[in-house]
């Protein structure tokens, strides 16, 4: 009961998941990255499995939709997911089961994707890819950007309560051995959005990163 983006940078090689729900600490299951590799939202009734499973898949040489696929395939209840991947040649892929919580959507685009479930329209997913190709600059600017617009839009159905962003990459002091280079939580916020917009404004402020 989710709304989320994945999106890959090709000029600086970086990977990015962002994601606003109505359930708790949607940040500790719903976003997977891994540099190099791919993005995946695992997301509606969610198996975390899976966003761990597709970028072992893909980092074996599989296509990122084969591995999706698969992953699915090893699922004991595939209807009640909702999933969307991005790889590192910026390929996508979406697949929303039967019994996932409607109003849904899922959009792909070359180098991202955008999906939602329990939304409170399916305008929240096509809005949050509108702010993500009109957003410039950064990578991460530009996933919170699509949050906010998904917010806007009018969000999950139940109310935002939790969000998070997740930026992989070769990390300018740890290289490829710690690839999160920002790695942002809200777990329980009455205003989760407008909470990771300052968190994510004070990072800029702190880390020097510009991802």
């Amino acid at each position: 009961m989710t709304y989320s983006i994945v999106a890959y940078d090709g000029l600086k090689g970086l990977l990015g998941v962002g994601v606003v729900s109505g359930s708790l600490a949607v940040g500790s299951r719903v976003p997977w990255a891994k540099a190099g590799v791919a993005a995946v939202a695992t997301q509606a009734y969610t198996n975390p499995v899976l966003g761990r499973r597709v970028i072992e898949y893909v980092s074996r040489g599989m296509g990122v939709g084969e591995a999706v696929k698969l992953a699915l395939s090893e699922d004991p209840s595939p209807q009640l997911r909702q999933l969307i991947a991005v790889d590192s040649t910026g390929k996508t892929v979406a697949f929303s089961g039967s019994e996932v919580p409607a109003p849904y959507e899922a959009i792909t685009k070359e180098g991202y994707a955008c999906a939602g479930n329990l939304l409170s329209s399916p305008a929240v997913v096509k809005e949050m890819c509108k702010a993500f190709e009109s957003t410039s600059g950064r990578l991460s600017e530009r996933i919170i950007s699509a949050l906010e617009a998904g917010h806007e839009a009018g969000g999950d159905r139940r109310g935002d309560r939790s969000a998070a962003i997740l930026v992989v990459g070769e990390h300018p002091e740890f290289g490829l051995d710690f690839d999160a280079i920002l790695n942002l939580r809200v777990d329980y916020s009455e205003e989760p959005v407008s909470e990771l917009r300052k968190l994510y404004d004070l990072w800029l402020t702190t880390s020097g990163y510009a991802v």
